[in-house]
């Protein structure tokens, strides 16, 4: 009798083993299906989305439409950015950051921005750490009166994970 009491509970034992053994099986499977739905982690890390120096340009935009001399400063390269652009009392070179605050904080002090809009990029697709974009711009000078419109164009660099401006030049 004590025989068919311990196998009675053996029985009962491996049925609960089996039980958790089975659970676990399901439970792995769930998992491991999800973790192979995950997306893989991007595997060509020198392909450059799109939407980042367009972002720039976007920024760019933004900020000439305001006169924001500062952000504009912000979104320029480390290195001298070459500058030469219709409405500065200086002639074109290359500027450190300091000096386009300085330099934009006048312009846009004596002219008030009308329109300014980017209207044509290249080098999107295969940015080859340099991507163009030109912009038309429309501006009042506030001394004369008088509106003028001409367009600029800006070259972007890599600069480690972001896209700055290395030039912008300006044609009327």
């Amino acid at each position: 009798m004590v025989g068919l009491m311990l196998l009675g509970e053996w029985k009962k034992n491996l049925g609960v083993l089996a039980l958790v053994l089975l659970c676990a099986g399901v439970v792995s499977g769930v998992v491991g299906s999800a973790l192979a739905q995950q997306k893989p982690e991007k595997e060509d890390s020198d392909a450059i989305p799109v939407e980042e120096p367009l972002l720039t340009f976007k920024n760019i935009e933004a900020a000439w439409l305001k006169g924001n001399a500062q952000a504009i400063a912000s979104l320029a390269s480390e290195s001298p950015v070459f500058v030469e652009i219709r409405g500065l009392d200086r002639k074109g070179g290359f500027l450190t950051k300091p000096q386009l605050l300085y330099i934009f904080k006048q312009m846009f002090e004596g002219t008030s921005q009308v329109s300014f809009k980017f209207i044509k990029y290249r080098n999107l697709e295969n940015p080859d750490r340099r991507v163009y974009g030109v912009a038309h711009r429309q501006y009042k000078n506030l001394r004369s009166g008088g509106i003028f419109e001409d367009t600029i164009y800006f070259t972007l660099v890599k600069e480690g994970s972001r896209w700055a401006v290395a030039e912008i030049k300006s044609t009327w």
